[in-house]
This record gives C-alpha cells, structure tokens and sequence, in this order.
C-alpha cells in the first residue's frame, strides 16, 4: 500500500528502530513557541449566536467567561499544551424546526404552531433547548471546536471520543486543518443538533444524556437513541434532496456520514486520560512507525497479508453486490406501497403483476410471495408481516419476517427468515413541479447474506429509500444510503467491518450513480492484532491506497494519514493526538518536511547516509520508517 514512499529493502533494514547522527550537514531549526494559542469556536446555525462564552476548571465551575455578539467569530487566546472546557450559554435558547420537511406534531393551540396545522413545520419554533459543552487540548497556533449536543454529552461523561470519530481528533475539535476539516466539522456538529432538535420535538421526553447513557450500558430498551441516531444521519439526505439544502454538503458527505455513523454506533467509550504534553515528545514518530511496519514494512507477509484481504474486500463490495442491494430494497419498497395497508388506493388480497414480478399478496395474515425479475435479476421474496401501523404523522411502520433471495450472476443475496423492519418517515413534502407525488424516506432494516466468489459478507443492512420529485417534473425513487454492519469471512480472513454508503448527488445525473462509501474495517495482522482501517473513497481503489486519506488505529493509537503521488514523488501527512503532526516529502533520494505540534515545527525531516528521519535541534536522528 505504501511500497513506493520507502524501497522494501531500506525499510526491512531501519524499520521500527531511532538512531543518532553527528552530520552537520543539515542545520538544527530553532524551536520557539508563542505563549498563547487561538482557539475559535462554531455553533449550528439554529442556535443564537449570542450569548456567554465560559471556561470550565475539572469540577464544572465558571473560571472565566465573557460575554460574545457572535460565537462563530469569536475567539480566546490561551496557554498552549494545555486541555480546557469550553461552554456557550445562548442569550436566546429558542431552537426553530431545523428540518424542511418539518419536525412532528404537536399539541392543539401550541402557540409555536403558527398555522396551526399541530405540525411544528420548517422554522417553526420548538421546545427544545440544548446545552453546549466541549473539553479540548490546545495546540500552538489556531485551534477549532465546534459545539453541539453530542461534544456536551460527551464532555459531561469524560469519555475519549477520539477512536469513535475514526480521526486523530475528536470530531468536535481541530488543531491542524484545511478548509475541507473545517467544513466535515462543522456539518459534521449540525447533524448531531439537527437530530437532537427533531427528536426533541418527536420522542416525548427525549433526553440526548439518558438516550446515549442507555445505549452505552446496554439497557433493553435504546429506542431513543436509535431514533436519534437515525434522525441524525438524515440531515444528510434532508440537504442532498431539496433544493433548499446546503450545496456545500456534497463536498464532504462521504466523511460526514462515516463520522455520524461511527459516533452514534460506537460501544467501547472510555474515560479520557490527558497527560502533560511534553513539546518534543516522539510519540508520534512511535505511532507512525508502527503503523507503516503494520501495513509495509518488518516482514513482507504482512504487507502481502493486507492487500491480499483488502482487494478480496475491494471485490466483495463490486457493482454486483451494489445492485443487489439496489434490487432487494427496490422490491420490497415498492411492493408495499402498492398492495399493502399502506397504498394510497386499497389493494385486495390476489394475484398482481408489477412490472415483470408476480406477486400473490393475502390479508389474512399479511403475506406476499414475490417471484419474477427486477431489473434484470431473479428475485424471490416471502414476507408475513403481522404487524403494520398506519400513521399520516408519526410515519408507517411495518415489522414482521422475510425470506428472500436476489441472483446477480456471482452473487448471490440471501435474507433466511429474517426479522424485517421497514419504518415511512410519515412526511410529504409538496413538490411545485409534480403535487401529487409521494415523497419522503422510507427504511429497509434486515439481516442478509450475501455470498461472493472470494467470499461470504453477512450482518444486518439498513436501507434507505428516497422518494422525490427530479427537476424533469418526475417522481423517483432512489436507494439514497445504506448502512452495512458485519463480517467478511472467506479462506483468509474473518474481517468486522462497517460499510456506510451515501448517494451525495442526486438531484444530477442517474440513479445511484454517485454512491459514495466508507469502510471501517477491523484487520487483525501478524504483529498488530488489532489494527482497524477506515477509508471514504470509490471502493474499487480500496486496494490502491497511495493517493488518498485513511485512518488507522493500532494498540489504541489514532492516525490520520494522507497519501499523495504525482510524477513518482510521495508526500505523506500523519496526524496524530494532541496536534502532532508529521509533514514527509520524497523527491527521488530526497526528503524534506517537518515534525509539527500545531503550527510550530519542533524538528526537520531529512536525510542522514540515504536514510530518512526527522532531525532534532540537539542533534538526534530518528527514523521516520
């Protein structure tokens, strides 16, 4: 994966070890750090942003605050190397209806419901108030948090929620950025307040602290927190699929949607540890050269391991299983909508043809048998479904049980008498361009097996449905995310994984044809038994990862490493806690670039006898392979 940054014979012989030189060919840079450091601040944009910014010693008292016209432009400068708790108190709590679509019903004569439809519609005030919290280190130079409901709950616990945002950081936090970090970050922030302001309004007595407490202890009933979970992921499609909806969300809805993802389904929470943070610490040059000996270096079985598992994965996830997917979720859609309680006109029990299945569908019990083809592949599908609620406000819910197959030439996609839950979000949105349409979201939630030629992947599959009304004045219904938790297994390895998928244009183009996915992948190698992997991209390059982003983990260390090649030139940015970074740029036999804490460079990369390292003020030289 990252053969060409290092040739394998000079990394068998200087991996994994430090040494020192005595060259004075490269001049020592002189490390001087500003006695202050910036932190600037973000919070969504339903919120005031006037109010009360205050810092917060250990026990939660006030030790500083000062009054802000505009959080989002305000900033505090404080000593760097340090960890600090940030709280913003708005002048004004009231929290409008974030979503376009509207929040839910509400009470008869609710002053809110300004045209007392009892919807709390877009921009219509709600009842919710929320609390804005956040602990963070603070780096030399300018340094980022952005408040939400999920950076207070977790500050109030003291949990480390750096594993769990898949970064080096925690996803409330920046201590090095670039425009693209700071935008994941901030809609990132708006997904968890969107979904604690919508749930706030639709889950009576929700509480976003209970919610998360009772899900992380595994209580029976985590209800609350899977809707908020849920609503949380759909800002993304909120935005995606109307007009009104942030443009700029495209950019990042692959990172987003992973981050949500991990966060809301994240189980192993641990106390946060902060230790004094030394500024020439090499820890990091530690952690990055664990890394690289895990995925190319120590012994080339490893490297040959990895990629062996990982294009086995890369061919797992093709269009095949894609389209499988597509199909089942299709099915079973439009089957329901169509003849079932649900339909808008309804459909006696009886035999009925949609567009080349045939369906026998019964009332009593309700049961379908689905046979045919969809799209070109052989579908097979029996459902009893027992229970339906039928629900203009609070949506459709359907639970029962399923057997289904679905053939795509090699692969094969199988549900053997599954649980089956498929949930309407109970909204239409009106379209000026086609009114009577059907719109709104609708999830597909199962467990399935789908079985490969290099493989088998299994786990349960949520599926969401759009339906919405294209600028061509048509409706269309479109598989605008999944979600696909589980195991590859096959004759070489028994991978975890997680696989999120997100159609991030649809308003353009055809159908599904911009899916963009992220795995988290847990890979157990020779040397490293728990090393995780988590990447956003086009699946196809999931083995060729020498120009793009990746996360990885190992013994309980972040990385975040950014792999750039043009013309045969490697750069390599690692990212590790606390903001330390590694900057490495190989021109032929030449290195350059620099150790960093925040925007203070603390050593030199270099060359020293042909090897690569990072060149310290007093002298030593350490390997950076």
């Amino acid at each position: 994966m990252f053969k060409k940054l290092l040739p394998l014979s000079v990394a068998l012989a200087i991996s994994g070890c430090g040494g020192s030189s005595d060259s004075n060919e490269d001049e020592a840079v002189v490390i001087s750090v500003a006695s202050t450091s910036t932190v600037n601040f973000y919070v969504p944009q339903w919120q005031s942003a006037k109010g009360t910014l205050n810092q917060l010693d250990s026990q939660g008292n006030v030790i500083d605050s000062v009054a802000v016209d505009n959080i989002n432009t305000a900033s505090v400068s404080v000593s760097p190397l340090n960890f600090y708790t940030f709280e913003f108190v708005p002048d004004d709590s009231a929290l409008p209806c974030p979503r376009f679509t509207g929040c839910g019903r509400t009470l008869r004569g609710d002053v809110n419901d300004l045209n007392e439809n009892r919807i709390i519609d877009f921009e219509e005030i709600t009842g919710v108030s929320l609390n804005y919290a956040a602990r963070a280190y603070v780096a030399p130079g300018v340094n980022e948090v952005f408040f939400s409901p999920m950076s207070s709950v977790i500050t109030e616990n003291n949990y480390d929620a750096t594993l769990a945002s898949l970064a080096a950081s925690p996803f409330y936090q920046l201590t090095h950025s670039n425009l693209s970090n700071t935008l994941e970050a901030e809609v990132v922030a708006n997904a968890f307040t969107y979904g604690a302001i919508v749930a706030g309004v639709s889950v009576e007595g929700f509480d976003l602290s209970t919610a998360f407490d009772d899900f992380i202890t595994e209580q029976a009933d985590t209800s609350a927190w899977q809707t908020y979970s849920s609503i949380a992921d759909q800002y993304l499609a909120d935005n995606l699929y109307s007009e009104q909806g942030n443009g700029l969300i495209q950019s990042v809805a692959g990172q987003v949607k992973q981050t949500v993802a991990s966060v809301t389904t994240f189980k192993n929470w641990q106390q946060k540890t902060e230790t004094e943070q030394q500024l020439e610490s090499r820890e990091l040059l530690e952690d990055v050269r664990d890394a690289l000996g895990v995925v190319r270096l120590q012994d080339s079985t490893y490297a040959d391991d990895l990629d062996a598992k990982l294009v086995e994965l890369e061919s797992a996830l093709d269009d095949d299983t894609q389209q499988a997917i597509t199909v089942l979720a299709n099915v079973i859609n439009e089957v329901l909508i169509n003849y079932s309680p649900l339909a808008e006109v309804s459909a006696s029990e009886g035999q009925y043809t949609l567009r080349e299945l045939d369906i026998t569908y019964s009332t009593s019990p309700y049961e379908w048998v689905i046979t045919g083809t969809y799209d070109g592949l052989p579908v097979n599908i029996d459902m009893s479904i027992p229970t339906f609620r039928v629900s203009g406000v609070l949506g459709d819910k359907i639970e029962g049980v399923m057997s289904a197959s679905v053939i795509n030439g090699d692969t094969s996609l199988n549900v053997d008498v599954s649980e089956l839950l498929v949930e309407f979000d109970g909204i239409d949105s009106q379209s000026e361009l086609l009114p009577d349409a059907q719109t709104g979201i609708a999830n597909i939630t199962t467990d399935v097996v789908i079985v490969k030629p290099s493989g088998e992947l299994s786990g349960e599959l949520s599926l969401d449905i759009e339906r919405f009304v294209s600028a061509f004045a048509e409706e269309v219904t479109s598989l605008s995310a999944f979600d696909f938790s589980g195991q590859f297994q096959s004759d070489i390895q028994t991978t975890p994984f997680h696989i999120t998928a997100l159609e991030a244009s649809p308003l353009t183009g055809d159908e599904n044809d911009d899916l963009m996915f992220g795995l988290e992948l847990a890979l157990p190698l020779g040397g490293a038994s728990d090393f995780s992997l988590a990447y956003v991209g086009d699946v196809v390059d999931l083995s060729q990862l020498t120009s793009t982003d990746v996360f990885v983990s190992i013994q309980q260390k972040a990385l975040d490493l950014r792999i750039r090649e043009v013309n045969s030139n490697i750069s390599l940015t690692a990212k590790g806690e606390n903001g330390r970074w590694l900057d490495v740029k190989q021109s032929g036999s030449n290195y350059s670039g620099g150790l960093y804490v925040g925007d203070t460079k603390i050593a030199d990369v270099t060359a020293v006898r042909g090897i690569p390292g990072v060149l310290f003020p007093n002298g030593d030289f350490e390997s950076v392979f």
